[in-house]
């Protein structure tokens, strides 16, 4: 039976899929496939048994524990600011009470960061919230606006008229509880062999080895694809953590505790 990774085409993604993705590779004789989808996709295909492994948005591994275990440390935690999980409105976040807020179809975890922010820190009421498939099809008929991963990248730069405050969730996070956030990790379905685990473990290793060591040159195959300077997708690489620190561990308990407030 061929092996399922989850892919997502998102820029902060590139350091894990070196040689490991997006084509499908040989892994001691059992075909590594890689399905393309988006962050939420990957945990609603996860949860109906489809996918072995892939980064995994943090609320669905927690949701999913059970089923799919860690791999190593592996994942997608932030230094501070996310950088790529933004809230775009029209006025400052404590405006959103008793309005709208629409928020990408792509989202899993940032989406319930939103909610923790708005409702639990700031106290807010009556907020709703209303899923869009696209940044393209937002007609400005909400307060905010949340978008994430190359999505975000591309409205920070262009802006998005009628919504100048940018409010990064990353860092709101850091202010209010002092550790860096965590937007996924890599996990791997508990029944799968250990072979095929380590297997993974190790390409993942592997691929940030050498990611690391070309990240210029890695930069500069990316400017096209992404209309970016090849020094800020750098500096953008530069600003994860793509194996999670104590710190980063002190955060998902956090985040773990706080979820249940917004789940009731």
């Amino acid at each position: 039976m061929n092996i399922r990774v989850g892919y997502i085409p998102y820029l902060n993604m590139v350091p894990f899929h070196h040689n490991f993705g997006p084509s499908p590779i040989d892994a001691d004789g059992r075909l590594v496939e890689f399905l393309s989808m988006s962050p939420r996709a990957l945990g609603i295909e996860a949860e109906k048994g489809i996918i072995d492994a892939g980064a995994m948005s943090l609320v669905d591994s927690l949701h999913l524990s059970s089923r799919y275990e860690p791999i190593g440390a592996f994942g997608i935690g932030v230094r501070r600011e996310a950088q790529s999980v933004l809230l775009f409105s029209k006025s400052i976040l404590t405006s959103l009470a008793g309005g709208v807020c629409a928020v990408t179809d792509e989202t899993s975890t940032s989406f319930r960061l939103l909610q923790l922010l708005l409702e639990i820190r700031h106290g807010l009421s009556g907020i709703r919230y209303g899923r869009i498939s696209s940044s393209a099809l937002f007609d400005g008929e909400a307060e905010g606006l949340l978008l994430i991963g190359d999505e975000a990248l591309k409205a920070k730069k262009e802006g998005i008229k009628g919504f100048p405050v940018v409010t990064d969730l990353g860092e709101e996070w850091f202010k209010w509880q002092g550790t860096p956030f965590v937007f996924a990790r890599w996990m791997a379905r508990t029944t799968l062999r250990q072979d095929v685990k380590d297997f993974i473990e190790s390409s993942l290793r592997s691929s940030l080895k050498f990611h690391r060591a070309n990240q210029l040159a890695l930069a500069m195959d990316e400017v096209s694809r992404r209309r970016l300077d090849p020094q800020d997708v750098v500096h953008y690489w530069n600003e994860f953590v793509y194996e999670l620190s104590p710190d980063h561990h002190r955060s998902i308990q956090l985040f773990s505790e706080l979820l249940e407030k917004v789940l009731v």
